[in-house]
């Protein structure tokens, strides 16, 4: 997706920012998807979240300032748009199931029996497995 240059510059003129800033973040999401399922690395993915965060301001304002491109180029920025809501989709289906993941290993070590959670509270109000579980350092 990168015809974006590789120290995250992007090249001055309003008609080419767009489609740049988009690709740019494509980019990143892919990259952020790398470190979620391979190193892990929280720092790494802290910092990204940041970039991803001053893209999407950069993206907005300018939406606000650019006319309205044309029909070719109004294609094209709808294509890259899509593309980089499906990576920010697909990114945060992982992030939920590393959550899961994480909660059920989290239960496992508490004892509470799975199908139920801590934070999960039965039809009489009370919290589900809490009278069974477990503190982590006697599991």
């Amino acid at each position: 997706m990168s015809s974006a240059q590789p120290d995250g510059a992007v090249p001055e003129g309003d008609g080419a920012q767009l489609p740049l800033l988009l690709e740019q973040l494509g980019d990143l999401l892919q990259a952020e998807l790398d470190a979620l399922v391979q190193s892990h690395d929280p720092t790494r993915i802290e910092q990204m979240a940041a970039r991803k965060s001053e893209l999407c301001a950069r993206i907005e304002s300018l939406q606000r300032e650019l006319p309205e491109p044309d029909a070719a180029r109004a294609q094209r920025l709808r294509e890259l748009a899509l593309a980089v809501a499906q990576a920010n989709q697909r990114n945060g289906a992982v992030v939920a199931a590393l959550i899961r993941n994480t909660r059920g290993a989290l239960d496992i070590l508490r004892s509470i029996p799975p199908g139920e959670s801590a934070a999960v509270y039965g039809p009489r109000g009370q919290t589900l497995g809490a009278g069974k579980a477990k503190p982590l350092g006697s599991a």
